[in-house]
């Protein structure tokens, strides 16, 4: 099955040059921002404008609302032409929401491979009238990807599409299609790649599937989010492999979604409970003495009831061993750092005495319940800091001893445990370990 007609009209609508462009803001603000407009069969543009001012998905840094809305109304224009609306002075109509939302997926699709934006500029050269597309044509296409090995790319596309009827040839500078003008066979060579959801063998698909799940529950949703694959795709293989025996259904989460777990009775690699466990063991010891010079043992873990538990933790220490000195992981940790801090402030509101009753001397914590969504391991940092809080204040006071009697003390201690204790409480934490 390859391309809808539609999708192939976008194609060639739309440059790849859309993918760094305004087009595909403009696209995700379709997809993303206009829930309240998809029941209706007719929208108001001036309404569309409206959502437009709000959007998160359309940078507006450097552009005034009228270059905004001017930009739009080009890229509603090239919409119309792909058939995927209806677009008039006052409104939109005829809206196919699921093609604008595919068409959008895919052009998120093709930016992460070199492969499919060449793909697309070949196919959009050819639907224009192009039969001999040079090397120099595709590279000034594609500049704004700086694609460095175009012609290993150009030759792997002949030799898939020529094996499959493709008559085509490249003398490593001009790429020539023998096709007449507008043969639909030659729009789905070139194109139909472009939506492939996954290169991967079957059997390579489904052993990074069964390595994924083997560390804990997935959604396919989650699974295709992680693999990068097709959520079609996802699926299917994930049947199999239930219909095989090797996984199993672990539990359903929100909305019905299925989760599932490898099945440790069958295990797909061939490895018994025990011997899986004791590996994964050797590997987070080894790690920790190694790295932190921390000596633990198994009895450390044995809280531990599940091998995919056990080797989710294995996961984590793995990844947290990656280099961290490169410009890459410090931006990001810096960043990730500070976004989760302005979280956190967001979620935490303290009230002094002045806010309620001035009789009340305590400081008061307000804290959000969704503090118990945050990724765990910054829960547990969390959770560390309000422990070494407590501990801290409790030194203090001792330290205090002579200028705060013993009443005052107890009773500030106290009510800092109860403030702890409902932060704990919220962030999804026990709150026993503060006492």
């Amino acid at each position: 099955m390859g391309l809808s007609n539609s999708t192939l009209m976008g194609l060639k609508v739309f440059e790849p040059r859309s993918i760094h462009g305004t087009s595909l803001e403009f696209f995700e603000f379709l997809k993303y921002e206009t829930k309240p407009f998809r029941t209706y069969s007719i929208v108001p543009k001036d309404n569309v404008f409206k959502a437009i001012s709000k959007s998160v998905k359309i940078k507006q840094t450097t552009k005034t609302k009228s270059q905004t809305i001017k930009q739009f109304e080009e890229f509603l224009q090239n919409l119309d032409k792909t058939l995927f609306v209806k677009n008039s002075q006052d409104e939109l109509s005829e809206i196919k929401w699921d093609e604008i939302d595919h068409f959008c997926s895919l052009l998120r699709l093709i930016e992460r491979s070199d492969e499919r934006k060449v793909r697309w500029a070949l196919y959009n050269q050819y639907v224009s009238g192009n039969l001999k597309i040079s090397n120099v044509k595709l590279s000034n296409v594609l500049k704004e990807f700086k694609i460095k090995n175009l012609e290993k790319i150009l030759i792997k596309i002949l030799k898939a599409e020529t094996s499959s009827g493709l008559d085509a040839e490249f003398d490593g500078t001009v790429f020539t299609i023998n096709h007449q003008p507008g043969d639909k066979l030659v729009s789905h060579y070139l194109a139909d790649a472009i939506e492939e959801p996954s290169r991967r063998s079957p059997g390579d698909l489904e052993k990074e599937i069964l390595e994924l799940i083997d560390e804990g529950s997935y959604s396919n949703q989650e699974i295709s989010q992680a693999l990068l694959i097709d959520e079609g795709l996802a699926s299917r293989t994930i049947s199999k492999l239930r219909d095989q025996g090797k996984i199993i259904l672990s539990s359903f989460g929100q909305r019905g979604i299925r989760y599932f777990t490898t099945n440790c009775d069958n295990c797909p690699f061939g490895t018994t409970k025990s011997s899986c466990r004791k590996e994964a063991l050797s590997f987070i010891i080894s790690a920790f003495m190694n790295d932190f010079k921390v000596n633990l043992t198994a009895n450390d873990f044995d809280s531990v009831d599940t091998n995919q538990a056990l080797l989710k933790i294995k996961r984590i220490i793995m990844m947290a061993r990656k280099e961290k000195n490169t410009k890459l992981e410090r931006n990001l940790s810096e960043n990730l750092d500070n976004v989760l801090s302005k979280v956190v402030d967001k979620f935490i509101d303290i009230e002094s005495p002045n806010k309620k009753s001035p009789d009340v001397p305590e400081i008061n914590l307000e804290v959000s319940s969704n503090l118990s969504n945050l990724p765990l391991l910054y829960q547990l940092g969390l959770r560390k800091g309000a422990q070494s809080g407590i501990h801290l204040m409790d030194e203090i006071l001792h330290q205090a001893s002579k200028s705060i009697n013993k009443e005052e003390r107890v009773k500030i201690k106290k009510h800092a445990l109860i403030e702890a204790n409902k932060f704990l409480k919220n962030l999804g934490l026990d709150k026993k370990d503060t006492n």
